[in-house]
């Protein structure tokens, strides 16, 4: 079982946590994560009674770790650019990095993670959680994407460099040292599954309703949905009348649970099959006999929303953030013709000929 939790107050996800191990009734290893970067030591005073293992996300340490295992793969480079005798601590900072380390701390996690282990994972605040889900489900591509043409220019260039190198005396490094090995790309394939397939993990996002008015919270909402990071529990705390009312218009066709109140609901229900949940889960729906798709993006309205179609992919813009989705194979030869919103269900339907 792996739990995701986010919130904008950090009472929130201690109360979250408490009700948590309140209701725990198994016998089995639990394994918290916190990604948040915050080291928040009250976790272990809640975990102490529990059978509960805590570990907490520290960029540097696994900047450090990583480095290890990379210098040596690529050594050839390093010494090339002038960095092999360096430390991970003397690297120059890349942007998004930390980012990238959470990903691959959490992609560890579950890799190593035991059968029957009760796996959580606190994320940062809302805005950030939904982002670093929406990168956790590019799998190895989130690397691939990035290097791969920069690495195939490399090599026609190596080729075509092979008789200044004899010339004078240098080893030019193979690409093949910078891609990714198997170890990795398991990893990130098996991160890559489990945020993509909401049947595989349980996701509660907790809103601050006091502080952000109804407008603002169907915004925060519809970031989920342009990120594919729908929550399955959404909990606004303290929210209006008219904010809940908006929220539960939005969601109550689609497969979101609106609670009013932090508690941790029973999460397996045994009596459903894989395929059932995976209904119940589903945020997209490609229908090829009537040429028609429909996206669940609660908070998006159409008058912001803008949608581009190129060669096999539909791209949806809205108010800065752009979600990509690959055409099936019966969609591709296919133009989308006209659109609709209704109850956070985005519909696109295709021509026919």
């Amino acid at each position: 079982m792996i739990l995701l939790v986010s919130a904008d107050r950090y009472t929130a996800i201690h109360q979250w946590l408490q009700d948590f191990f309140l209701n725990q009734t198994r016998d089995c290893q639990i394994k918290l994560y916190d990604l948040s970067g915050e080291f928040n030591l009250d976790h272990a005073q809640l975990t102490a009674s529990n059978n509960c293992i805590i570990q907490y996300f520290d960029h540097i340490s696994v900047l450090k770790q990583l480095w290890k295992q990379l210098n040596p793969h690529a050594s050839e480079w390093w010494q090339l650019l002038d960095i092999a005798s360096k430390q991970s601590t003397e690297l120059p900072p890349i942007p998004g990095i930390e980012d990238l380390t959470k990903l691959i701390f959490f992609s560890e996690a579950l890799e190593s993670a035991q059968m029957g282990t009760i796996l959580i994972a606190i994320l940062p605040t809302p805005l950030h959680a939904l982002k670093i889900l929406g990168m956790a489900q590019k799998g190895p591509a989130l690397i691939d994407q990035l290097l791969e043409p920069l690495l195939n220019w490399w090599d026609k260039t190596r080729q075509t460099l092979s008789t200044v190198e004899k010339i004078l005396r240098l080893r030019l490094p193979s690409s093949q040292q910078l891609r990714l090995n198997d170890a990795w790309k398991s990893r990130l394939h098996l991160l890559q599954k489990t945020i993509s397939d909401r049947s595989n993990h349980h996701f509660t996002l907790i809103l601050d309703g006091k502080n952000y008015k109804p407008a603002q919270l169907r915004n925060r909402l519809s970031i989920a949905g342009m990120h594919r990071a729908i929550p399955h529990i959404l909990i606004v705390e303290e929210a209006s009348t008219e904010a809940n009312v908006e929220l539960e218009n939005e969601c109550r066709q689609g497969p979101i649970m609106i609670n009013k109140s932090i508690a941790v609901p029973a999460l397996v229900e045994e009596a459903k099959t894989n395929d059932e949940k995976r209904a119940s889960n589903r945020i997209e729906e490609w229908d090829t006999e009537k040429l028609c798709a429909k996206i669940f993006l609660p908070g998006v309205t159409k008058a912001n929303l803008k949608i581009e179609q190129v060669d096999a992919s539909i791209h949806l813009i809205f108010n800065g953030y752009c979600r990509s989705i690959a055409l099936p194979t019966e969609f591709v030869s296919k133009q989308c013709e006209r659109a609709q919103i209704a109850l956070g269900w985005l519909t696109l339907w295709f021509s026919h000929n």
